[in-house]
């Protein structure tokens, strides 16, 4: 069986708001609707669907099949799952760094059930307008002046988890499609950050039986039509 397995942070802001006919409001994500239907798509094709949620994804867990009847695995938090053999921990990444104690407690504030009900409260329009102006300010912060390189913490987050008996650790949240290896008591630890879509084009792509592999999507122009294929790879393992 096929995965399609989504780090997170695939829309600007995506709540799970509860269908409420009485309100008359249609769906409040118009434009998000070719991804999503993208998504039912592949699930009507008997690919399986999980999602690990992200700093701009909430209360996902019923958001799929109560919109589009799909059943979508929905992590908040990270995961542990058996890859080709090997045991593998999945999550976003953005609690990678401990040292962002700031961050941290406004996450709590962010994902919890109370502040949950507060946006179903006020509702997609208001709630969306709030959440763009948070996002235009984090990414002012964090990502206004150009980066050198992958963030050193999520390999430091990874070896930790090697330690813990994981073989293998895949995040995203850093904009940087990464990768490295190292040994720990003896045991062949992988590390990948399957980066971003907007700037990179990135993407893991697992082969049974055991095969990972960090490729950019690529785009190649045959007269006036668009041939889209599986692009450089990065790496293969």
């Amino acid at each position: 069986m096929s995965h399609l397995v989504i780090l997170g942070d695939l829309f600007e802001f995506l709540f799970g708001f509860k269908k409420n006919p009485a309100c008359g409001e249609g769906f409040p994500f118009l434009e998000y609707l070719p991804i999503l239907e993208g998504f039912q798509m592949l699930y009507r094709q008997g690919i399986r669907i999980k999602y690990f949620e992200g700093n701009h994804d909430f209360f996902l867990h019923s958001f799929f099949s109560d919109r589009f009847g799909m059943e979508v695995e929905v992590f908040p938090e990270g995961n542990e799952e058996f890859i080709g053999g090997k045991r593998v921990y999945i999550a976003h990444g953005d609690l990678s760094n401990p040292e962002l104690w700031k961050y941290r407690a406004f996450r709590r504030i962010l994902k919890n059930r109370w502040t949950y009900g507060l946006i179903e409260t006020v509702g997609p329009k208001f709630s969306r307008h709030i959440a763009r102006w948070l996002s235009q300010r984090s990414y002012q912060k964090n990502h206004g002046t150009p980066s050198s390189g992958p963030p050193p913490e999520f390999k430091t987050f990874a070896h930790q988890k090697f330690l813990e008996g994981f073989d293998m650790v895949i995040l995203g949240h850093s904009h940087f499609p990464d990768e490295a290896e190292e040994k720990v008591d003896g045991k062949r630890c992988l590390y990948f950050n399957a980066g971003d879509w907007m700037e990179h084009r990135s993407f893991l792509r697992f082969t049974p039986p055991d095969r990972f592999e960090l490729r950019k999507w690529r785009e190649e122009r045959l007269g006036d039509g668009v041939m889209r294929r599986w692009g450089d790879k990065e790496m293969g393992r």
